[in-house]
């Protein structure tokens, strides 16, 4: 993404730019060339997401193309359908050729208008045929009766019309009859139709009118029409009266979408007045303001006015002469302000070349010696960052500018990287968590599970961002490899989009049937197994690939609307087992407060005894809360050692060894009788131990829930208590061996 950003830095003035649109340094993303010709801004997208904005714009005119000719393709052309389609196009953002788009709905509706005059025509000759022939028909019978009585008369007429045109006709009638002759034909076969014929004739000639747009034109034709119907034949006939309603109602919504037309048209201009109005405002602001350094924006404002349409008349030629006024006065100005700008990037390649020296000699002064890392550090992370606040520099010089810094930078880096172990360890960590991600992003691509892949290679670019940056020419390769295997994978994810689809159903099915397992055991009363069953539900739905991503959220619903209605009935169950849990507390202080008193009982070895039935009952009371089962455990523990303690002291082997010193014993019986002695005491030591431990054990068991069928767990605490009391037992009994040993060499001495 860096690299993007800096290839462009030397090749164009933006931060990004191709054949079709630029991305400025404010991150707005422009057309180049937009409808009218204008640089028409697009949308503000950030440097690092502009190549996946450019494709989603593509896409979005790819799916309007699609759309338009299916419209045009697939039912019959209106002109609101046309209409509706030329809004649409003006109104998309995309990237693609919306004129040629335009133009192909422009030819739709010419060629959808020559169809209509086309079938006009088909339609009225037609009807002349039918008249023919209907004429034909009615005169058949009458020719073969009286075709010699109208031969004879048909003599007569034409020798009586031959003399009237050669004594009678005078020359201006002449001339007349022969510069309308063929007005007069066709006003002799008007004559011929029947009255119903010529009406309907005329209504045919209107409704095929009324489609057109060129309002003057048919408004005109509509006249001829009406003074024609006024001229027609008399009649009363109901058809004509019927017909002639058709032909005034095919007028009057003509009139309709005329008067709209215009009504649009002088709307069209009003808010085209309004836009004009409103970017001389703008303009204004930008000279009063004196912000000679907007040469873009006037740029697209004067694209803007000359690309507007017409506005009202009279309106146009005081704002235009105003506009010329403004655009004048800027110009003059931006002239010196491109002098300024010129002798600014001659300062800035002055303020650069001198970073670049400090820059180049920070990193010539790294050795084997260096030590302050920070302080270098510090300083050199300073230089850049004055090095990237300066401006521009003249575009002769920006290359070999750029190419000293980042050699600066690398010399830096690969000294530091040389003499730092701490930076070196690192790089090495950072390296080695991009080198993984890069790998990652290359098993994608054997992933079976397309939908799963999906997911993850958006997760994998969040990831790549977190890791920290490492010298430019080691991020730029693991970068390209990233990138490449991550566009590999989009590549292969667009020509497998059925696939994919189709995983996301699998998925979907999946944990439809986890929604039924997690109502089925919703309503259960054993809330262990129904929280251990709930988790492994929880786990396999995560495990389970991605659904299709407008079904996600309901199913999500579905299955945590069952968890919630268990979890809730689970904690009201533990509301009243933990009232229970503080009543069993306030048993087991009552508890030790007894063995606290036997602790000051007069015989140890009965207080032992006693102490046995209070520890069993302890034991059988109950869980208490969690937040107190450490110290009442704690406490029982300290009084219990007490008593026991107590009685190991009244059995303890001082009042032996005193009998022992006093005891007539020859020096190799004393050394027989210590010896076992300490065995003695060992032995003794390891029961002690023993009972401790048996005494942990029979706590444990306290925590355990009774259940009928049976727990593992708790039968393993208690098969260790045999075992250790077995154990106990064993020891006791050679205790008392050893104790009879004892007893028997002090015997036999006596």
């Amino acid at each position: 993404m860096n690299t993007t950003m800096e290839e462009n830095e030397k090749t164009s003035e933006y931060l990004y730019e191709d054949e079709d649109v630029f991305l400025t340094e404010n991150n707005e993303l422009f057309l180049k060339k937009g409808l009218q010709g204008d640089q028409k801004k697009l949308c503000e997208v950030p440097a690092d997401e502009v190549k996946d904005k450019i494709a989603e714009l593509e896409e979005t005119f790819a799916a309007l193309k699609e759309k338009v000719e299916q419209a045009l393709s697939g039912q019959e052309v209106t002109e609101e359908l046309l209409d509706s389609l030329q809004k649409e196009v003006q109104a998309t953002i995309g990237i693609g050729d919306f004129g040629s788009l335009l133009n192909r709905i422009e030819d739709a509706g010419v060629a959808d208008k020559d169809e209509s005059e086309d079938e006009a025509e088909a339609a009225a000759e037609e009807v002349a045929e039918d008249q023919v022939e209907s004429k034909e028909a009615e005169h058949e019978e009458s020719e073969e009766v009286s075709q010699e009585s109208t031969d004879q008369t048909g003599a007569e007429e034409v020798e009586t019309e031959d003399d009237s045109t050669d004594e009678d006709e005078k020359p201006e009638e002449a001339a007349a009859k022969a510069e309308n002759e063929g007005s007069d034909e066709s006003t002799d076969e008007e004559a011929d139709e029947d009255p119903v014929t010529f009406y309907k004739n005329i209504v045919n000639k209107a409704q095929e009118l009324a489609q057109q747009t060129d309002w003057s034109y048919v408004s005109a034709e509509f006249d001829n029409l009406s003074h024609k119907w006024a001229d027609g034949p008399d009649t009363d006939s109901d058809k004509v009266k019927k017909l002639f309603q058709k032909f005034n109602k095919t007028v009057d919504k003509f009139e309709e979408r005329k008067e709209e037309h215009y009504a649009k048209q002088k709307e069209k201009r009003q808010q085209n007045l309004e836009t004009k109005k409103k970017l001389l405002k703008e303009f204004e602001g930008i000279v009063s303001n004196e912000t000679w350094t907007a040469t873009k924006r006037v740029g697209q404002i004067k694209q803007q006015w000359n690309s507007t349409g017409p506005l009202p008349s009279g309106k146009g030629d005081e704002l235009d002469e105003r506009f010329e006024e403004l655009l004048e006065i800027f110009n003059e100005h931006k002239v010196d302000r491109l002098v300024q700008k010129r002798q600014q990037e001659e300062d800035n390649l002055m303020l650069k070349l001198t970073v670049l020296e400090k820059m180049e000699k920070v990193a010539g002064s790294i050795n084997h010696e260096t030590t302050e890392w920070d302080e270098l550090e510090e300083k050199f992370e300073d230089l850049t960052k004055q090095w990237k606040k300066i401006g521009r520099v003249p575009k002769d010089k920006a290359n070999n500018v750029w190419e000293r810094y980042k050699a600066a930078q690398d010399k830096y880096y690969d000294q530091k990287y040389k003499h730092d172990p701490e930076h070196q360890s690192k790089v090495d960590r950072f390296y080695h968590k991009k080198e993984k991600l890069c790998k990652e992003a290359e098993a994608l691509l054997e992933e079976e599970d397309l939908a799963i892949a999906a997911r993850k290679i958006n997760k994998l670019h969040r990831r790549w961002k977190k890791v920290g940056n490492l010298p430019q020419r080691t991020e730029d390769k693991l970068w390209n490899r990233f990138k490449e295997a991550t566009d590999a994978f989009n590549e292969k994810k667009a020509n497998n989009r059925d696939k994919i689809e189709e995983l996301e159903e699998k998925h979907y099915q999946q944990k439809l049937e986890l929604i039924d397992k997690a109502n089925a055991i919703k309503d259960t009363d054993d809330f262990e197994k129904g929280h251990s069953q709930m988790q492994s539900y929880m786990d396999r739905w995560k495990k389970i690939g991605p659904v299709p991503r407008k079904k996600s959220n309901k199913i999500w619903k579905k299955f945590k609307g069952a968890m919630d209605e268990f979890y809730d009935r689970r904690r009201e169950h533990f509301k009243e087992v933990k009232e229970e849990r503080k009543e069993n507390l306030e048993k087991k202080k009552e508890i030790l407060e007894e063995l606290r008193e036997l602790g000051r009982h007069e015989d140890p070895i009965e207080a032992v005894e006693i102490a046995k039935g209070l520890q069993e009952k302890f034991k059988n009371v109950g869980y208490v809360p969690i937040k107190q089962k450490n110290k009442m455990w704690k406490q029982y523990r300290e009084v219990c050692d007490v008593i026991y303690d107590r009685m190991r002291a009244a059995k303890s082997g001082d009042k032996f060894d005193q009998e022992l010193a006093k005891a007539d014993l020859n020096p190799e019986e004393r050394n027989q009788i210590q010896e076992l002695r300490k065995e003695y005491k060992k032995v003794k030591k390891e029961v002690r131990s023993l009972e401790k431990e048996v005494l942990q054990y029979e706590e444990k068991k306290t925590y355990f829930k009774p259940s009928n069928g049976g727990n593992s767990l708790l039968d393993e605490v208690e098969n260790k208590i045999e075992n250790l009391e077995q154990e106990i037992e064993q020891k006791k009994q050679k205790m008392e061996e050893l104790t009879d040993q004892m007893e028997d060499i002090r015997e036999a001495s006596a």
